[in-house]
């Protein structure tokens, strides 16, 4: 198992926060500026952290050495014409991790966190998650990045945490948010294929 996959499995993608953690964020001043921008609820599923964990895993340095050496184990099998042992190692390679992340999203969406939809308001100085009456803001210069896939737009909030929105949801108005993120991110943490 990777260590993307270790940490993936660790701890949520998305994970909102306790009252006591929530009195903390409130200490510490961040605050909801102005009226919302956009707002949507979420619901996330086994199918939209199937999505993120592909993209993230696929992304990273073992994600694509992993792909690789499979390519490269099929390629002596076929090639040189070596031994079946190429052929099988291969083809375990190449589906063990799209079909082990497929078991750790369907494991998380099963958490109670994703039991319920995920509110987001987006406000000038960041973004507020909610669900019930804990409440969670992060502010736009602490995200790390966004990008897209063809069925998500992620906002990575931490190394191996986001917030993500599945175009499912939001309907015919994924450019609407897409705009709001490019005109409040850095520029340069911003890769959505629109």
């Amino acid at each position: 198992m990777s260590e993307e996959q270790k940490e993936l499995q660790e701890s949520p993608e998305e994970t909102v926060l306790t009252e006591e953690q929530t009195e903390e964020v409130k200490d510490a001043g961040v605050e909801p500026e102005g009226e919302p921008l956009y707002e949507v609820d979420i619901q996330i599923n086994t199918s939209a952290l199937y999505d993120y964990f592909l993209r993230h895993v696929y992304t990273s340095f073992s994600g694509m050495l992993g792909t690789v050496i499979g390519i490269f184990m099929l390629m002596l099998y076929f090639v040189k014409e070596s031994s079946v042992i190429y052929l099988i190692c291969g083809i375990v390679i190449i589906l063990y991790l799209p079909w082990s992340l497929y078991l750790t999203a369907k494991k998380q969406a099963l958490q109670e966190t994703f039991k319920n939809p995920l509110h987001y308001a987006f406000y000038e100085n960041g973004v507020q998650v909610s669900q019930g009456d804990i409440k969670q803001m992060q502010k736009w210069e602490d995200m790390l990045k966004a990008v897209s896939t063809t069925r998500s737009i992620i906002i990575y909030t931490g190394k191996n945490s986001a917030s993500i929105f599945p175009r499912k949801d939001l309907g015919g108005d994924a450019m609407g948010l897409i705009q709001i993120i490019s005109t409040h991110m850095d520029p340069k943490k911003v890769k959505i294929k629109e």
